[in-house]
C-alpha cells in the first residue's frame, strides 16, 4: 500500500470511529441557503465501514474518504475489480424561495498507475430532481503513467416552477462515481481515495409574505 493510502487508511478509522457506517450527518447550517442535510452511499468501491464522511460548521461543505475504491488488474485478480463504483446520495437542504441557484462542485483525488496499453478513466453521472446545468467529464489516463491526480467536476442547479414557494425540503442529488480500468495487460490500479465537496447558493430570492 502506498504511504498515501495508508495515511487514508488511519484516516476513515478516526472518522468512522464517530460515524455511522452508511450515512453521515452534521448540524449548524443556515436555513435560508442550500446545504447538505446529510450524505448517504452504497456500492462496490464505498462497502459500509470502508468510508467515512466529515462536514463543515454549516454544512455547505462535505468531505468523504474512501479506503477501499480501488479498481484493479493483474495476474489472479477477477475482472470484476477492473471496475469500481459509488452511488453517493448528496441530500440537499431547500429553502422555501421564490427563486435559487447553487452551484455544486466536487474535487476527486486519487492515484492511477497503468503500463502502456491500458487506459484508467474515472467519472460521474448526475441525477436530481430540479434542473441541473453542467455535464461532468469523463477524465482518462492513458499509460505508462503512475502519478496522484486531482478532478474537479461542478454543475448548476436551479429549482422547477412546480417547486418554487414550496415548503422547505430535502432533495436527493444521486452522484455515480465510478473509476474504471480499461484495455491493455499487466498489473494496473485506479483509486478514488476522497471527495470534497462544496455547494454555494449564488441567488435566492424569498417568497412574498
Amino acid at each position: 500500500m502506498r504511504p498515501s493510502r495508508m495515511l487514508l487508511a488511519c484516516t476513515v478509522a478516526l472518522l468512522a470511529a464517530t460515524a455511522v457506517p452508511g450515512t453521515a450527518h452534521a448540524t449548524g447550517p443556515d436555513p435560508d441557503s442550500v446545504y447538505i442535510a446529510s450524505i448517504t452511499y452504497g456500492g462496490t468501491g464505498c462497502p459500509n465501514g470502508s468510508t467515512a464522511s466529515s462536514f463543515g460548521v454549516d454544512r455547505t461543505s462535505a468531505t468523504m474518504i474512501f479506503d477501499s475504491f480501488v479498481a484493479s488488474t493483474g495476474t489472479g485478480v477477477p475482472v470484476t475489480e477492473r471496475r469500481k463504483n459509488c452511488q453517493v446520495n448528496l441530500n440537499l437542504h431547500i429553502p422555501r424561495s421564490l427563486a435559487w441557484l447553487a452551484t455544486i462542485k466536487i474535487d476527486h483525488r486519487g492515484y492511477v498507475q497503468v503500463p502502456a496499453g491500458m487506459t484508467g478513466r474515472r467519472g460521474d453521472v448526475f441525477h436530481s430532481p430540479d434542473l441541473v446545468l453542467g455535464t461532468p467529464a469523463l477524465t482518462s489516463f492513458a499509460g505508462p503513467v503512475s502519478k496522484d491526480y486531482l478532478v474537479t467536476d461542478s454543475y448548476l442547479q436551479a429549482p422547477l416552477a412546480s417547486t418554487l414557494c414550496a415548503s422547505e425540503t430535502v432533495r436527493p442529488d444521486n452522484i455515480n462515481a465510478e473509476v474504471r480500468l480499461d484495455g491493455g495487460s499487466g498489473s494496473g490500479q485506479i483509486t478514488l481515495d476522497s471527495l470534497d465537496i462544496r455547494v454555494t447558493t449564488t441567488q435566492l430570492l424569498r417568497c412574498p409574505s
